[in-house]
């Protein structure tokens, strides 16, 4: 059957089995006549398809031809395929005439009249891979194997899709193991101690270290479950420069400021490690400090020999905020900022509690401190969006930005510094640059966006 079938054309999704795992792919698009002047072209596609053609309407649209076509490249049945849509006889791979479909594969030269595209795919990354982790034999029986898991210290996270496919999260990097349960009967066994396995959602804690939630059929078609641990694995900041987290100007940076007790907003999106870098900061903090750390759920082991760990719940944060205070912290860390609580934050930290740190979730600064102002106006307190800037201005000092590569790797993406608040606007500037150098208080015009 052709692929260049309308059924093919209108599918919306794709189907790829786990030995046949989808890579990126690069276009490198280059005009041997220069005719438009267009420049070589060397494109990216990460998705499952891509059109190329002269109609405004393709992906990709070049323009210099005698005759109309449209090509798509596209991923179906294990691979890339070419296909002409168009059916233009001026398609050709490697020199030979493609009427209708043919499967790439990587270093084709695509010729389109006066263009050759050379298709060049990525390496696929393999799910998992003794590159990045020496998985043990199976320890024996389910059981062992149970335990092993549960045990096992560089294992943050434990996600297991029914009794054939076990993942584990190791330093931010999800891996598929080698391992399988002989059943997953076993794991119903399991999951029937912590609950009811009658039910379809079962969540528990065995401790404050570890907390357990499980979906099951017929919500699911077979079992799934997570095990989350409390992180113990602590880098120093010295070690997070060594594996490139932060530049050594970051790392340098952010030893002075904690030992200066400024208040650090860590912002990031979904595993970025800003609670790597919490627990790092957390580490760095001189031994004689009493640390007060409130999170909704325990799931941390904190690297600090006076630290004072509280599990609040997630309803019952903004008191334990203000209860904390009469427990005699030197400073108060709130494990991640989500709601209400980020007005008794700023209240803290503005009436003389400096070195205050805390988590959020966002994907720049500017975005950070939009949602903590919109955390803020939404408790229906009777504040305006000026005051609430104004107060953040005060309050915090650095902003610390995460991200986390295509290729897993989590950095950090910058350090920002609240310089004060201009016309409703926080000005933020780059403290890096312009005083890890030790050059007194020299400071950058601040940006103003």
């Amino acid at each position: 059957m052709s692929l260049a079938t309308p059924q093919i054309k209108q599918s919306a999704t794709l189907k790829i089995s786990d030995n046949q795992m989808k890579s990126g792919i690069f276009l490198n698009i280059v005009e041997s006549q220069k005719v438009s002047g267009e420049p070589a072209r060397k494109i990216k596609v990460t998705a499952d398809s891509v059109t190329i053609g002269c109609s405004v309407h393709a992906d990709i649209q070049l323009k210099t031809f005698s005759n109309d076509f449209e090509i798509e490249i596209k991923w179906t049945q294990g691979s890339w395929w070419l296909i002409n849509l168009s059916q233009s006889p001026a398609i050709r791979i490697n020199g030979k005439r493609i009427e209708l479909d043919s499967a790439l594969k990587n270093g084709d030269q695509i010729i389109i009249e006066d263009y050759k595209i050379f298709f060049e795919a990525e390496k696929p990354q393999a799910a998992h891979t003794n590159d990045l982790f020496d998985f043990r034999p199976h320890p024996g029986s389910d059981e062992l194997l149970w335990q092993y898991l549960i045990e096992e210290k560089e294992f943050d996270e434990i996600l297991i899709n029914g009794s054939s496919k076990i993942y584990v999260d190791w330093q931010g990097n999800l891996l598929l193991t080698p391992w399988t349960f002989s059943s997953d009967q076993f794991l119903i066994e399991k999951i029937s101690r912590g609950g009811s396995s009658t039910e379809a959602w079962v969540s528990w804690r065995e401790s404050r270290r570890l907390r357990f939630q499980a979906a099951l059929p017929p919500l699911v078609d077979k079992v799934h479950l997570a095990i989350r641990k409390a992180r113990q694995n602590v880098f120093s900041l010295s070690e997070l420069e060594k594996i490139e987290f932060g530049t050594p100007e970051q790392i340098r940076f952010l030893k002075l400021a904690v030992k200066n007790r400024e208040s650090i907003l860590i912002s990031g999106a979904t595993s970025t490690g800003k609670t790597v870098l919490l627990r790092s900061l957390v580490e760095s903090i001189q031994e004689d400090e009493r640390l007060v750390i409130l999170e909704e759920e325990a799931e941390t082991d904190w690297p600090h020999p006076h630290a004072l760990p509280i599990e609040t719940g997630r309803e019952k944060l903004r008191q334990a905020l203000i209860e904390s205070l009469r427990l005699r912290p030197s400073r108060i860390l709130v494990s991640e900022i989500r709601g209400a609580e980020a007005f008794d934050f700023l209240q803290i930290l503005n009436t003389g509690h400096e070195g205050g740190m805390t988590t959020i979730h966002a994907n720049s600064e500017r975005e950070a401190l939009s949602r903590i102002e919109n955390l803020i106006l939404t408790t229906g307190l009777a504040v305006n969006p000026l005051a609430v800037r104004a107060q953040i201005s005060q309050a915090l000092q650095l902003i610390v930005q995460l991200e986390r590569l295509g290729n897993g790797k989590r950095r950090i993406q910058g350090i920002s510094r609240i310089s004060g608040i201009q016309q409703g606007t926080i000005l933020l500037g780059d403290p890096v640059r312009f005083e890890a150098s030790g050059i007194g208080l020299v400071k950058s015009s601040p940006q103003k966006s």
